[in-house]
């Protein structure tokens, strides 16, 4: 079998085919353990932040437990492209700090990435990645009922926990934005699955995609109102384009989606209204009179600063943790009082964070960095497990709505991001090994 170095790094198809078959010996009890110790990780990682900073503790030790086991898995996971490439990318953002005029700040964001050790541990259990792939459906949708326990807490049931929010912005215990942002997540996993589940399975993941665009809608989050609306289009072409390659006319599932979509977005109106006002009159006020007091206008300019900071330093940037200063000095240069604008520790996208923080190397080492995980997915949409696949689009859902918000910076965005990496690179894996059983099986014959 011919050894591709993106899909296993340095170890080839027999050596992981190796790997993942000796991380499923031992005893049998030891390693279900291992599994739901994995799942509970899954379910924790929806969670509010203080669950996420500690959801991973029971899967730690239990891969401590299976160690004579699974220790090669590990190091596969961890010599994966997909590692080597962050730990590359993030060593340079630790060397940024040394030209950083915040490094306390810049540590914080780098520090984000610390749940990156998710994607070697979750290798020793790829094969269960889809009933893990459920346990994470599971968590978001926890996170579901929190917004319904907000919602009727705010309807007037005292006894109910209500988490401080504005008006307009039921998000449960995520922050809006964040919420807005990992529900995307959530959204991609459930259209990935029903693109490939048949059965009570493919109801499961309709129902969450409904469930996940009114949860999103609920929070208030315009941005990942619009990145909602892309992973659908995205999801209902793939589902034109799956259903004309098999000769069947992709009427029903289409049908039932559109006006799925259509109920949730008459149901929420109400809700989003106000929300959509709004950004009309933000919107509005920047075209016409120049008017960047808003919250829209303010994460415009924000953006528009992280490109003037590459363009001041455009091989470093700023430095990790440096661009609320370099902001503030700008606006003094051009005498304008900081004070007057909001000016954020980020430039709230993922994709200009980089780019003003570390230049020309770092952003370029973050590109790295999302086409290894890009491969990851790609390699991974392609599993049987409906929802194994589905990791692919809950992938494509969090960054595309990672236009309007840093998914590395934020320690649950983050989170999430090497949750699903990690299932994505077990489930390629596993891939990569069940080809090498078959060309063996192949040669013996």
């Amino acid at each position: 079998m011919q050894r591709r170095w993106w899909a296993g790094g340095f170890f080839g198809p027999e050596q992981i085919e190796h790997a993942l078959a000796r991380a499923q010996a031992g005893p049998r009890w030891l390693r279900h353990a291992h599994v739901a110790t994995a799942a509970i990780w899954m379910v924790l990682a929806c969670g509010p932040t203080s669950v996420v900073e500690f959801g991973g503790a029971a899967l730690g030790v239990a891969t401590i437990a299976r160690l004579p086991w699974v220790w090669r898995a590990v190091l596969v996971g961890f010599a994966h492209p997909v590692m080597l490439a962050i730990a590359a990318w993030c060593g340079f953002r630790a060397l940024s700090l040394a030209w950083s005029t915040d490094a306390g700040q810049g540590l914080d964001q780098i520090g984000a990435m610390r749940f990156a050790w998710s994607v070697p541990l979750l290798v020793p259990v790829a094969p269960a990645a889809g009933r893990l792939a459920l346990a994470v459906a599971a968590g978001f949708a926890l996170g579901n009922l929190s917004q319904v326990s907000h919602g009727l807490s705010r309807a007037g049931i005292g006894w109910l926990p209500e988490w401080n929010r504005l008006p307009s912005r039921n998000s449960g215990w995520w922050d809006p934005v964040v919420g807005g942002t990992l529900l995307c997540a959530a959204l991609g996993l459930h259209a990935g699955a029903a693109l490939r589940a048949r059965g009570r399975l493919r109801s499961v993941a309709l129902a969450g995609v409904v469930a996940s665009l009114a949860a999103i809608v609920a929070t208030g989050t315009r941005g990942a109102w619009l990145a909602a609306a892309a992973v659908v289009v995205l999801a209902a072409g793939a589902k034109v384009v799956l259903s004309l390659r098999g000769g069947a006319a992709p009427r029903r599932g289409l049908f039932v989606g559109a006006v799925a979509g259509v109920l949730v977005v008459a149901g929420l109106a109400p809700v989003a209204a106000p929300r959509a006002q709004e950004a009309y009159s933000e919107l509005a006020a920047i075209v016409r009179d120049g008017d960047y007091s808003s919250f829209t206008g303010a994460r415009l300019l924000m953006m528009w600063w992280s490109l003037e900071a590459f363009a001041e330093h455009p091989l470093a940037g700023t430095g990790e943790g440096g661009y609320r200063a370099w902001c503030e000095a700008n606006l003094r240069a051009r005498g304008v009082d900081p004070a007057e604008r909001h000016v954020g520790a980020h430039p709230h996208t993922t994709y200009l964070q980089p780019l003003g923080a570390t230049g020309i190397v770092g952003a370029a080492l973050f590109v790295v960095v999302l086409v290894a995980v890009g491969v990851a997915g790609w390699r991974a949409r392609g599993s049987a497990d409906p929802y194994a696949s589905g990791t692919a689009w809950a992938l494509l859902g969090l960054f595309v709505a990672g236009v309007f918000d840093p998914v590395h910076v934020n320690a649950q965005t983050a989170a999430m991001w090497m949750v699903l990496t990690g299932l994505a690179v077990g489930t390629s894996l596993q891939q990569v090994a069940e080809r090498q059983r078959l060309v063996r099986g192949d040669v013996n014959g």
